[in-house]
């Protein structure tokens, strides 16, 4: 009985410290009135479930043939925000296991 007890502390306190990461804009970037078009995009987002400042890597354009990486860091706030280059307008943000997906609409 004392087992099943521990088994089921660990799991609940392990469970709290989990991290999560929320992409709360992914948005492309008019650069002049010119530019109809241009792949260059503003993601942001938030984290939570870290103590300290932790590092959020940014895939972009995961299911392409080139997928580019960008590595931003969370604030004390637990917030980041990272300018990337897109052209199918697609992310997913990973923070200490906890990976989140957004696309641009």
């Amino acid at each position: 009985m004392k087992m099943i007890f521990v088994i089921a502390a660990l799991a609940v306190s392990a469970s709290a410290f989990s991290a999560s990461v929320k992409i709360t804009s992914f948005n492309y970037v008019r650069t002049s009135q010119q530019d109809m078009f241009s792949p260059l995009a503003e993601l942001c987002g938030t984290v939570e479930g870290v103590a300290t400042t932790a590092f959020v890597k940014v895939v972009v354009d995961q299911k392409s043939s080139k997928p580019a990486n960008y590595n931003t860091v969370v604030d004390t706030d637990g917030r980041f925000c990272v300018a990337v280059i897109t052209y199918r307008g697609t992310a997913e943000a990973t923070v200490m296991g906890a990976t989140t997906k957004a696309s641009i609409k």
